[in-house]
């Protein structure tokens, strides 16, 4: 238990440190804005992404190359890609909302997707690791330029 001279000073000074910490550095993402139900859609879909890279470095930790890629296929690759239709009957998906630049990344993320499950059939461990550092490049140089809110 702390004495309570010790105490007294840790509260005294509290409120000073809360008081001078430094404000965050601002999001210089440019915002992309899209109807609620497509950022809802794009959101659920970069949350699906992270479940798949997970299970993906699941199947490769285990020797599992064509499992990997199996995942990347059904998840992400070009197979994938059209899949809001029915969910914004007609409205478009998420991709008609975005800057030519963010669009331009999202084909390549899925044709580096499809790129990888190729890659995995070779069951050559090393060009899956840098088929899949593909992959994961694209998505964050576009984490890192855009943002939805």
């Amino acid at each position: 238990m702390l004495r309570p001279a010790i105490l007294a000073t840790l509260l005294a000074f509290a409120p000073m440190a809360v008081a001078q910490a430094p404000a965050p550095p601002a999001d210089t993402r440019y915002l992309v804005e899209m109807p609620e139900l497509q950022q809802q859609l794009l959101r659920r879909e970069m949350q699906e992404h992270l479940l798949a890279y997970q299970r993906i470095l699941g199947h490769l930790a285990n020797g599992e190359l064509a499992a990997a890629g199996e995942v990347a296929e059904q998840t992400m690759g070009v197979s994938t890609m059209g899949k809001h239709a029915a969910a914004t009957r007609g409205l478009g998906g998420p991709g008609r909302f975005m800057p030519d630049g963010m669009r331009q990344m999202a084909f390549g993320m899925h044709e580096a997707a499809t790129d990888f499950a190729r890659v995995t059939k070779e069951d050559d461990l090393g060009a899956a690791l840098r088929a899949l550092q593909d992959l994961t490049g694209i998505c964050a140089a576009c984490h890192m330029a855009y943002r939805t809110r």
